[in-house]
């Protein structure tokens, strides 16, 4: 009876030890992965009840399948060799560690990362039974460049970005650094269009041009002095004063009785 006594103790205590060095991190693992670009140093931190180190590793694309150590994409850990894994020691039941993404030894690949704290030294097939926690983050390329995209009436006008030639409408410029860009649109026929964009990283500017045809046809405005209708003077009618179109029969009634007269004397 004793004998059972003792080995239900003995049971109640390794469960007991187990939730006591449980590792937890700060955020919960079954929350929405974590997100940060590479490069980013991503704060962990947890707590180790009664533990004095946490052995970390991660898995993910590119990573040995068993796990590596967190600066080291290309070393993997092996269960049993604590020198393989990243060791963090504990205070006061916590533990805090910068995974500095940006130095990376092999680098690191978009795509999700698992991120593995355990009591002890072993890879991620040997975790059964040895209190560990987990957490996944997920790992982006930062955006560090800008696009302009041009479109213009005609289509296939010619493109020059701070006067060099970029290519024909329409027209999507990639990976442009961040700063000021001078566009210069122009097609035969046409007259230039110029515009200045400023972009930062991750802008997208879209011009729409619509160019203006170069030889417009020429329109002149006629006065009504130009319109009227020029009627040759009646005799007697000083030179260099026209006569109207509507003036022109009296002139000409007035001239013929004058001549009707004379010729009755």
């Amino acid at each position: 009876m004793n004998l059972n006594r003792e080995r239900y103790r003995n049971m109640m205590f390794r469960i007991l030890f187990c939730i006591l060095f449980t590792v937890m991190f700060t955020w919960q693992a079954a929350a929405v992965p974590r997100e940060a670009a590479i490069g980013d140093d991503v704060p962990l931190s947890g707590t180790a009840i009664g533990a004095d180190r946490v052995y970390l590793f991660m898995t993910g694309p590119g990573v040995p399948p068993d796990g590596s150590r967190m600066d080291s994409s290309i070393s993997p850990v092996i269960t049993g060799e604590p020198d393989t894994f990243t060791q963090v020691d504990v205070s006061q039941d916590t533990w805090n560690y910068t995974w500095r993404t940006g130095r990376v030894s092999g680098g690191l690949a978009e795509g999700k990362y698992t991120v593995y704290a355990a009591t002890m030294p072993v890879a991620r097939s040997a975790l059964a039974g040895v209190p560990y926690s987990s957490t996944d983050i997920v790992l982006y390329r930062p955006v560090t460049t800008g696009r302009i995209v041009v479109q213009s009436t005609p289509a296939g006008a010619q493109v020059s970005l701070n006067n060099r030639y970029s290519g024909d409408t329409p027209l999507d410029l990639p990976d442009l650094s961040p700063g000021t860009y001078v566009v210069l649109i122009e097609a035969d026929g046409y007259l230039p269009a110029e515009q200045t964009v400023r972009i930062a990283a991750g802008d997208t500017e879209r011009l729409d041009i619509v160019l203006q045809p170069a030889d417009l046809p020429a329109t002149t405005e006629t006065s009504p002095a130009e319109t009227a209708t020029a009627v040759t003077s009646a005799p007697g009618t000083p030179a260099g004063v026209p006569v109207s179109a509507a003036a022109a029969p009296g002139a000409v009634i007035i001239a013929a009785l004058f001549v009707f007269r004379r010729t009755g004397r």
